[in-house]
């Protein structure tokens, strides 16, 4: 997957971090920077990933209209991707989609359609990465949904729209789940 980035997105920076201990973090709404995976607890809300047996990962953090499907087009996207470095068959794969918010009625306000909105930046971001030969057509994706923002637990209610979770795995072959924190257990495995 790494050789196959880099040949069709050659401007994409990928990194190669096996921290015991992963946060990532979008800074574009909070300070206009970049999104940004590190190994120390930041200041700023993030998404959590414990990665105690220290599986080596490529990370992808997206830069503003990083998907061009032609000139002057882009593919909505999501925040990243990230995948190990041991690339092995049924390796995993995950991207991540976040949503700064103040409160959980902002986040699940009708007019914002957050969850609509973040739910079609993953399938948009898969669907462009498997139409350029990137992921394979039928490969499972996991794909965390997240408001690191709240404290409360918004997992419950993020999927009561038009899409079940069953739904994004039998058509879109996406395992997604409406998390804040996740674990790499191996090359293999995850667990979300």
């Amino acid at each position: 997957m790494l050789q196959k980035i880099k040949e069709i997105l050659p401007s994409h920076n990928l990194i190669l971090e096996n921290s015991p201990e992963l946060f990532v973090v979008d800074y574009t709404h909070i300070n206009g920077g970049k999104v940004v995976l590190l190994n120390s607890k930041p200041n700023e809300s993030f998404v959590y990933i414990e990665n105690e047996n220290k599986v080596s990962v490529y990370f992808d953090g997206f830069e503003h209209n990083a998907l061009e499907i032609s000139t002057g087009l882009y593919s909505k996207q999501c925040e990243c991707i990230m995948f190990p470095e041991e690339e092995i068959e049924n390796s995993w794969i995950l991207v991540i989609e976040t949503k700064y918010v103040d409160n959980i009625e902002n986040a699940f306000r009708e007019n914002n359609d957050y969850p609509n909105c973040m739910i079609t930046q993953i399938i948009e971001t898969v669907n462009y990465f498997r139409d350029k030969g990137i992921i394979e057509q039928n490969k499972r994706v996991n794909a965390i949904v997240s408001f690191p923002t709240l404290i409360e637990d918004f997992s419950s209610t993020f999927f009561t729209g038009n899409m079940s979770i069953e739904d994004l795995l039998i058509d879109y072959k996406i395992k997604i789940r409406a998390t804040k924190k996740e674990e790499f257990i191996s090359s293999k495995r995850i667990n979300i």
